[in-house]
């Protein structure tokens, strides 16, 4: 690919519906291929490599593609092919990122499959699969790993580890929430962090509380847990500044309230996706008697 192609496939991508229509043909190829045809490209690409000028191309490629991971699941472009251009760079890591309002997956080089919330990142080394199975994570992401007794799946997420074989689970890690959550689906996982370790077993959840460096091992709802991953955001019982924290990312928005006025307030219900933030704040404001105002990207609550 030239110089004025990859300009070219640039611009593209920073158009919004080119961007959603080329993704769209992206995975419908992707979801087509034979093994056989998926296995001659790689080759192909592999001989391209020994040319420095076409690996610099083929970087920016990539990082041009990637703009299409929030928007579908695209696993080759991003996380299988980067991994063959730089496997020899066991000394860098590959990061995948959402924005608020974003979210997407993808499939690590092993075949572990990654959702990745709202405004959340992953980073794993360019030799992920090599010497070991470690990725780094903030945000909230639930994994589906591929077993491998030899090389264990690990996450960092802040102040704890999650250890796992072939297991399906969900982490939940933002820096700005108080708690991390490891909640297990299926499988088992060893849960690591500073005063010892807990292995869990499904449909157990731990939660380590950051300031008290403590942990508590509870059941939880998988429906509740993995809601976001099916397009949904579900409170129950839930604070109301957790809650306004939720809709910020989940909409991309800041919120403008005085946190005193709403410490005893919590909240119970379910939205879909597709649902605008206008309507949520409608059905907030009915149950927490508060007003809001919505100016572009910034709501103003009071009461």
């Amino acid at each position: 690919m030239t110089d004025k192609e990859v300009i070219l496939l640039e611009s593209l991508f920073d158009d919004s519906d080119k961007k959603h229509e080329i993704a769209y043909w992206l995975e419908n190829k992707w979801q087509h291929a034979e093994p056989d045809t998926v296995s001659l490209q790689f080759e192909e690409i592999r001989k391209q490599i020994r040319k420095q000028s076409t690996k610099q191309r083929l970087k920016k490629v990539i990082y041009i593609l990637s703009k299409t991971a929030a928007v579908l699941f695209v696993p080759l472009l991003v996380a299988s092919l980067y991994f063959y251009i730089n496997r020899a760079d066991s000394d860098k890591f590959l990061t995948l990122a959402t924005q608020k309002g974003e979210q997407t997956s993808l499939i690590l080089p092993d075949g572990t499959k990654v959702w990745l919330n709202v405004d959340t990142q992953l980073s794993y080394p360019l030799n992920y699969g090599i010497k070991n199975r470690n990725v780094k994570m903030e945000g909230e992401a639930y994994f589906e790993v591929i077993n491998n007794k030899e090389l264990p799946f690990e996450v960092s997420s802040g102040n704890i580890t999650t250890k796992a074989m072939g297991t399906s689970f969900s982490i939940s890690s933002y820096p700005g929430c108080p708690i991390i959550k490891s909640s297990l689906i299926s499988g088992s996982v060893e849960v690591r962090y500073k005063k010892g370790s807990e292995v869990l077993v499904p449909g157990q959840q731990l939660v380590y509380k950051k300031d008290k460096s403590e942990i508590i091992i509870q059941s939880f709802s998988e429906v509740d847990e993995l809601a976001w991953k099916n397009e949904r955001l579900v409170f129950r019982l839930k604070a109301f500044d957790q809650v306004i924290d939720d809709l910020g990312k989940w909409y991309d928005v800041e919120f403008d309230y005085n946190p005193a006025l709403f410490t005893t307030e919590t909240f119970t219900a379910k939205f879909e996706r597709y649902e605008t933030l206008e309507h949520v704040l409608q059905v907030m404001s009915k149950a927490g008697g508060f007003k809001y105002d919505i100016e572009a990207k910034k709501v103003k609550i009071m009461k």
